[in-house]
């Protein structure tokens, strides 16, 4: 999980049925799709897209991408592009992945387990590479800028630009965003917008359902650490799944993504909801069990009522799963709201 230690240059789908999943069904690995674009490599005009508030333009159509961690590798497979991809990295063994992509993912040369290396990327004769700010790009180590001088283009996760500028808020259209914005790098943004369309339309219809709600659940986000918590500030992922499912996050006046809270903080703004990032050890139970045994927690409302929401890591972080997730939260906290019909 991205820590904010680095600083520089830079189930509601199920409960709701076949409507929601059907918007929201993952592309093959590779597809058709794909193909077309590679024949059209040679001739296809440059693009220019906005990256962490900068035009970048490219001038080719990628034919060997690498790509960082979950989020960002189930991104990349749901826009069918899976038969450019010649190599991951960050994804450790241990961390849950979308079913629909396990098979095809397998197949795909692991480049390191944890970390990027500019070694391994050249080696791999790569022409892009798609990862983000503690996503894989860090200064000091591999960074665009390294990159491009070794003539490899990049494109950087949205989400994790606050390391490198200023931003308003975080929101799940930054998704939508860094979906659309790559399927535009690989000229597939035609055929593939109808997909990307359906994860809108379930998002539009979840803040509809929730823009009128006044009593808004207060919602910590735990992530891992006993001494000092882990949780999710303004600017990461989990904020805006809260956002948009219709509560708050009670961290929300953390300018960063992934800081460091405090146990007083917690006991103070008495969260109803806790949200459980799933991931290493100890498991989604282990996590639960601990707060469950923390004195100090004792008469936090959502100890007392044991109302505990998981959110596996890929889930937690930007992907294609950020929808889902926020209607299944919404329909947690709010079932009789979501209830009331389908999308």
């Amino acid at each position: 999980m991205p820590r904010n230690k680095l600083y520089g240059a830079v189930l509601l789908a199920l409960l709701l049925g076949a409507c929601s999943r059907q918007d929201e069904t993952p592309a093959a690995a590779s597809s058709p799709v794909a193909a077309a674009a590679s024949s059209a490599a040679s001739v296809a005009a440059p693009v220019t897209v906005e990256v962490c508030g900068q035009p970048v333009t490219y001038a080719q159509v990628p034919q060997r991408a690498v790509t960082y961690d979950i989020g960002i590798t189930e991104m990349f497979l749901y826009l069918g592009l899976g038969d450019r991809l010649i190599g991951t990295a960050g994804i450790p063994e241990n961390k849950e992945i979308d079913p629909a992509f396990r098979e095809p993912l397998e197949r795909i040369p692991v480049l390191s387990r944890k970390g990027m290396s500019v070694e391994a990327i050249v080696g791999a004769h790569a022409d892009f590479v798609f990862a983000g700010w503690s996503y894989g790009f860090r200064p000091g180590e591999v960074t665009p800028e390294l990159l491009a001088s070794h003539g490899i283009p990049s494109y950087v996760l949205t989400e994790s630009c606050i390391r490198v500028g200023a931003r308003t808020r975080v929101s799940m259209d930054d998704t939508l965003s860094d979906l659309r914005n790559v399927a535009r790098i690989f000229r597939v943004d035609a055929e593939v917008e109808p997909r990307i369309q359906g994860l809108e339309r379930s998002l539009r219809d979840l803040e509809r359902r929730t823009q009128g709600i006044k009593q808004r659940p207060r919602v910590f986000v735990y992530d891992s650490g006993e001494d000092i918590p882990t949780t999710s500030g303004r600017f990461g992922m989990p904020q805006a799944i809260i956002e948009a499912a219709g509560g708050t996050n009670i961290f929300d006046d953390i300018a960063s993504n992934w800081p460091k809270g405090n146990w007083e903080g917690v006991v103070e703004r008495n969260p109803e909801w806790i949200v459980i990032v799933d991931y290493g050890v100890p498991n989604a139970q282990g996590k639960i069990d601990f707060l469950l045994r923390k004195p100090e927690l004792a008469q936090v409302d959502a100890i007392r009522h044991k109302r505990f929401f998981v959110l596996t890591y890929a889930e937690a972080t930007p992907g294609p799963r950020n929808m889902a997730r926020a209607r299944a939260l919404a329909a947690a906290m709010h079932p009789a709201l979501m209830a009331v019909a389908k999308p």
